[in-house]
C-alpha cells in the first residue's frame, strides 16, 4: 500500500498504538526502507520469504544458528563469489544444479568451506527463482 495508506493503517491500528514508542519508530523505519526500494528489489525479498516460509522448522534453526553466522563470518568477496555462482544455478532443475556442483571447473578457486556454504545454500533454494520447487 502507498506509504500515506501505510500511515493512516498505523494509526487507525489499536495493536500498533500499544506498542512501546520505539517499537513503533522501528516498524515506521522498516517502511520507509521497504518503500525505497526498487519493485525488482521488492520482489526479490517477498522470493526470499516465500523461500523462508517453504522451509521446515529444523532448516530455519540451522540457517539460523548455522549459516547465517557462518556467511556474516565471511569477507565480502568470499561472499559475492558464492553468491555469483548462486545466481548462475538460478533456474536450474536439482539434476543440473548437483551436476554443476559436482563439476570441480565450477567450484575451482574455493576452499573447502565456501564450497560447503555454496551446496547447503544451494539445496535450501536459497537466492534462486521464487518459483523453485519445495525443499
Amino acid at each position: 500500500m502507498p506509504p500515506d495508506r501505510q500511515e493512516k493503517f498505523l494509526q487507525n491500528n489499536q495493536r500498533f498504538q500499544n506498542l512501546p514508542p520505539d517499537q513503533q519508530a522501528q516498524i515506521r523505519q522498516r517502511l520507509q526502507t521497504w518503500n525505497r526500494l526498487t519493485p525488482s528489489q521488492q520482489q526479490d525479498l517477498r522470493g526470499r520469504q516465500q523461500v523462508w516460509e517453504q522451509m521446515t522448522p529444523e532448516q530455519r534453526t540451522y540457517v539460523r544458528q548455522t549459516l547465517l553466522p557462518r556467511w556474516q563470518q565471511l569477507p565480502p568477496e568470499r561472499r559475492q563469489a558464492i553468491m555469483q555462482r548462486l545466481h548462475s544455478l538460478r533456474d536450474m532443475s536439482e539434476t543440473d544444479r548437483q551436476a554443476k556442483l559436482d563439476d570441480p571447473a565450477f567450484v575451482e578457486g574455493m576452499s573447502g568451506e565456501d564450497r560447503e556454504t555454496l551446496k547447503q545454500l544451494a539445496h535450501l533454494h536459497v537466492g534462486m527463482a521464487s518459483d523453485s520447487p519445495g525443499l
